[in-house]
């Protein structure tokens, strides 16, 4: 998706109204998000940092600095990736702990309307809990099993997600063994980009007055 389509995009989006009272959650096991312009798989974070940077994202785990003797990222945890979620490849991001999250932000501080995000546990079953917040205030949660993907959507804007993995379904607090991989964010775009689009828009509007003479 380039920058262009992009932004109209975000444009429509928002324009589709403030109707929209709650966050919109997806589960599957495939990829959800049909564009997006930030993405992290996790490969790089060779030192098993539990708040690492990637592709203008910023991540924290809350957890312990072990896993199952794996630190917060690595192919070693278990057997097989695959045991974690079969939307995982290659390295990870993992914690655990009482309540332990994994919290995901724009780095820049941008508000994102939409994301995606390969989802793990180190228990047998893949039971998560997610919060949303903006501007400090929680907008949105919910508890979802068995899915290899969530995704989640907000017209109003998001600018934290935190990913929680308990050992029953429905829970909102204890243990907490977390991991993603995989994730894609579609952020609100640059106030330059906004000036570009409505420059354009501007352009368009003012060939069709000329056309029209």
């Amino acid at each position: 998706m380039n920058l262009r389509t992009l932004a109209l995009s975000v444009l429509l989006a928002g324009a589709a109204g403030s109707a929209a009272a709650a966050v919109t959650a997806t589960t599957g096991n495939s990829a959800i998000l049909a564009g997006y312009n930030h993405a992290a798989t996790f490969e790089g974070n060779a030192a098993l940092s539990n708040t690492w940077t990637e592709d203008g994202l910023l991540f924290f785990a809350s957890g312990s600095a072990s896993n199952n003797g794996c630190g917060y990222a690595g192919i070693d945890c278990y057997d097989a990736p695959n045991e974690l979620s079969p939307a995982f490849s290659g390295n990870y991001l993992a914690t655990a702990g009482s309540n332990a999250y994994i919290g995901i932000r724009v780095a820049d501080g941008r508000d994102f309307t939409s994301i995606e995000f390969g989802v793990g546990s180190g228990y047998l079953n893949r039971h998560g809990y997610w919060t949303t917040y903006l501007d400090g205030l929680l907008t949105g949660s919910g508890n979802f099993s068995g899915a290899s993907v969530l995704g989640l959507s907000d017209v109003r804007g998001m600018d934290e997600v935190r990913f929680y993995a308990f050992s029953t379904a429905n829970r909102t607090s204890g243990f907490s063994a977390a991991a993603i991989d995989n994730v894609r964010v579609l952020a609100v775009p640059e106030p330059q980009t906004w000036a570009m689009l409505m420059g354009g828009l501007a352009l368009i509007g003012w060939r069709r007055r000329a056309n029209r003479r």
